[in-house]
């Protein structure tokens, strides 16, 4: 077989199929040339990192510099020569995982198990209410000049353990997922960004992060049938959705399903039978199809253990055998039919990667006529997009009128939806305003890598991770100091907790996995009269918990969706009478 020249227009074509991030708030270097000859990138993913900064100097502050950073990115490509615009990516799901929401950029909305969370009024929906959600974050984004977001999450929460979706799920029927995902599209489509829908074939039955190891879903065709690949059914060829079917993307996952390719450690963002004979033939999606982000762990690390047991009855961790890396596995995603690989950290690997797809090329390896087609799917998705030179539709200019406006209609959308999430697990007593209450919150743990910044965490003096999101908890306690004088005490896994007797706010945070905060509570139980306990992640928590008698017994139980310093608003609020919590759960408990 004669070996295929790498032309100039080659790269060009190759340089499509990749969507690359980079570090810090200003544009780097490395990104500089990675948009330009010879690798023509032609897709960038924005994280937390890129968009902390000061704005010092512009008149609409961090937002204004941004736009104006993402112009110029865009001009800088047309410049070096790339035949269309730039699709801009980032994570802004709401809730946990809102890379945007930031630095007073991007309002914070509620997240997915939130905002299913909401009941259905006389007046409105808790699909209408997502719907609007997904509309308001699109319009802020499109107007910063970000394109594409990788949300919805599609994944039916079914295995309560998950690490890594949880709260990031519409819940644990797979029918309202579903109808939950296409409202998020119909919402992102409608101000021209373009949803991705995530982690196909479905992340929910879980309990390994595939950011730490391979997860395997041991299920057939019809199992997946019956759950996991509800929502993308669905959604994928949703005809609400219009003309804005064709922005619709499908982000694959770095799971295992051996009962359907055959091969125990053969991820499905890897996987032919599983990204093509899924996804294209069986559930005929035509769009563009996006790798989650090959620096995890599942195809990163070439050796470890980190999967699911064989089975139920085997609880034992099993030997994995690692990843194929991150430069083979860019080549592996796109034989498998993948139309574009993400690749978020490591300038070095990005590099290596497409110059691996390069040899790939070349050597005939990769067919170069699929490659095509894959193109001809992103040129046409980029269209819709439009992100044509010619179309005058890629944002150029800062408009800081229109940026005001939508902000002051998006702080309304975002404390109309988080006024309603809250959750009456178990109902109690409440609190009074007015007298001495001990708000407790768990000391930080890293949660996980999706969540988890992690160019902005903390660490111990021992060198353990910390969440920087203990911020909210203490924005919970000023919160709560507008009610009645609060004193905050921070409970660890190993602290001898001495619990006052007083009223008590008792937060827990996945205590379900971290059963240390269940100890705590139980002090706390047998000492205080009147407890309002509040899950302020996952509403697991006290699944089997049985309290010893005690003067704490008829607890109150809160849930709230996600530990952001709204959702936690939102309690306190109930907590004091202020409002009812008229929210339902998500998720069976």
């Amino acid at each position: 077989m004669s070996r295929i020249q790498l032309t100039d227009e080659l790269k060009k074509e190759i340089g499509q199929h990749f969507v690359l991030g980079y570090h810090g708030p200003q544009l780097s270097d490395d990104i500089l040339r990675l948009t330009a000859a010879p690798y023509y990138l032609g897709n960038v993913i924005l994280m937390k990192r890129n968009v902390a900064g000061s704005g010092e100097g512009y008149v609409g502050g961090r937002p204004q510099e941004i736009s104006e950073l993402l112009a110029s990115l865009q001009e800088h490509a047309k410049s070096s020569g790339q035949d269309i615009g730039l699709g801009i990516g980032t994570d802004q799901e709401g809730g946990l995982v809102s890379a945007f929401s930031t630095s007073n950029v991007v309002t914070q909305f509620p997240g997915a198990m939130a905002l299913a969370s909401i009941s259905d009024t006389a007046t409105s929906s808790s699909l209408e209410i997502t719907e609007r959600v997904y509309a308001a974050q699109a319009k802020e984004l499109s107007l910063l000049g970000v394109n594409w977001t990788y949300a919805p999450v599609g994944d039916v929460n079914s295995d309560r353990r998950n690490p890594v979706i949880g709260v990031r799920s519409f819940g644990d029927d797979p029918s309202k997922v579903a109808q939950y995902v296409s409202a998020a599209c119909k919402g992102l489509v409608s101000h021209g960004v373009s949803p991705s829908i995530k982690h196909f074939p479905g992340h929910g039955d879980t309990h390994i992060d595939s950011h730490l190891g391979l997860p395997r879903i041991r299920k057939d065709l019809k199992e997946l049938e019956q759950t996991e690949l509800v929502p993308w059914q669905h959604s994928v060829h949703n005809p609400s959705l219009g003309r804005g079917l064709d922005l619709v993307t499908v982000m694959t996952g770095h799971m295992s399903l051996p009962l359907i390719t055959g091969r125990e450690d053969e991820p499905a963002s890897l996987s032919r039978a599983v990204t093509h004979g899924l996804l294209r033939e069986k559930l005929g999606f035509g769009g563009v199809i996006v790798t989650d982000c090959l620096e995890m762990d599942a195809i990163a690390k070439t050796k470890g253990v980190g999967s699911n047991p064989r089975s139920p009855d085997d609880l034992t961790e099993e030997d994995w055998h690692g990843g194929p890396g991150i430069e083979e596995g860019a080549v592996l995603a796109l034989e498998a039919g993948a139309d574009i690989v993400m690749i978020c950290h490591t300038y070095e690997k990005q590099v290596a990667a497409i110059e691996r797809v390069w040899n790939a090329v070349e050597s005939g390896r990769l067919s170069l006529g699929e490659l095509r087609k894959s193109g001809e799917r992103i040129r046409k998705w980029k269209q819709a997009l439009g992100l044509e030179w010619s179309s005058g539709k890629i944002r150029t200019s800062w408009d800081q009128t229109a940026w005001v406006k939508t902000k002051e209609e998006s702080a309304k959308i975002s404390a109309a939806a988080y006024a309603e999430v809250v959750v009456m697990v178990k109902p109690g007593p409440s609190l009074a305003p007015s007298h001495a209450v001990a708000v407790y919150t768990p000391a930080m743990e890293s949660y996980n890598k999706a969540v988890d910044d992690a160019d902005g965490v903390l660490r111990t003096q021992g060198g353990v991770i910390r969440n920087t999101a203990g911020a909210s908890f203490l924005s919970f306690v000023d919160t709560v100091n507008r009610y009645a004088p609060a004193s905050h005490i921070v409970y660890g896994k190993h602290d001898a907790i001495a619990p006052q007797d007083t009223p008590a706010i008792f937060v827990l945070r996945n205590a379900d996995r971290s059963t240390w905060q269940i100890d705590a509570l139980r002090a706390v139980l047998k000492v205080s009269s009147r407890v309002v306990v509040v899950s302020s992640s996952t509403p697991y928590d006290l699944i089997n918990f049985s309290p010893f008698p005690g003067p704490g017994s008829a607890f109150a139980h809160l849930a709230c969706g996600e530990y952001t310093a709204q959702a936690l608003e939102a309690v306190a609020r109930v907590v004091f009478g202020e409002r009812k919590a008229t929210g339902q759960l998500a998720v069976a408990v």
